[in-house]
């Protein structure tokens, strides 16, 4: 059960909300009262999204097409990218992973912050980030980049606009039963097979997967008003892999 937050008639975009993280984001959100708009590339995610919450705001825009997505936000997305190993990833998946991941959240924000500044709004910006910003892991090189990335926006982001009481944080998960991790092991079952009992063993609390409540109820304690001093801040949801 999740702790109850005052989100009545708050608005949220979430970006990347057809799935995973997201998705679950969004329907607490929803739940809790907010006015959430909904960001995603896939329509039919975005339809079956909207029967679940009705009272989203759906917004289609692919996060790898600045343009559109710049456009799609003007009335007011963590996305999936393919991963391979350094030695195999191609310049295209390269630009792809940047532009999702890191390209998207510096102009997204940007728009979105511009607004916040001339309405006199203050507000809080949380990014999805991920363990892998802060471990090396086999198959996430170029990924981890951008998340390392994100990360340092973060921070830079915190220092830059919290003078316009505008939050920001970025929150990594562990490990959280994705069709991002579904698409790695099917990679590699062997391979990660052993990294899966590796990653148990250096993991404090013995967890394989990180429960998808425990990183929306973080999120949400990170948007609240009752964390108006936290800025600036990583905070890893990952049972303690990070410690070790």
């Amino acid at each position: 059960m999740s702790v109850q937050y005052n989100f009545t008639g708050v608005k949220f975009l979430v970006t990347g909300a057809g799935r995973g993280i997201g998705r679950a984001i969004v329907t607490e959100l929803h739940n809790q009262g907010a006015i959430v708009y909904a960001l995603s590339k896939n329509p039919d995610n975005l339809a079956s999204l909207q029967k679940e919450c009705p009272k989203i705001i759906p917004i289609y825009a692919d996060l790898s097409n600045l343009e559109q997505t710049l456009n799609a936000v003007k009335p007011i997305e963590a996305e999936y990218c393919e991963i391979a190993d350094f030695l195999e990833i191609s310049l295209e998946q390269y630009e792809k992973q940047f532009s999702v991941n890191f390209k998207a959240a510096v102009f997204v924000s940007q728009n979105v912050v511009k607004k916040m500044i001339a309405a006199g709004i203050g507000g809080s910006i949380i990014n999805i980030s991920s363990m892998t910003s802060q471990r090396a892991i086999k198959y996430f090189g170029i990924y981890s980049c951008t998340k390392a990335a994100l990360d340092m926006l973060t921070k830079s982001m915190a220092l830059g606009i919290g003078v316009h009481k505008i939050r920001v944080n970025s929150l990594s998960p562990g490990t959280v039963k994705t069709d991002l991790v579904n698409y790695v092991v099917n990679q590699d079952p062997k391979e990660m097979e052993k990294q899966v009992q590796r990653f148990i063993e250096r993991t404090p609390t013995q967890t394989l997967f990180m429960p998808m409540s425990d990183i929306v109820n973080a999120t949400l304690f990170l948007a609240s008003n009752q964390t108006s001093q936290i800025t600036g801040q990583c905070l890893a949801v990952d049972g303690g892999y990070l410690t070790t």
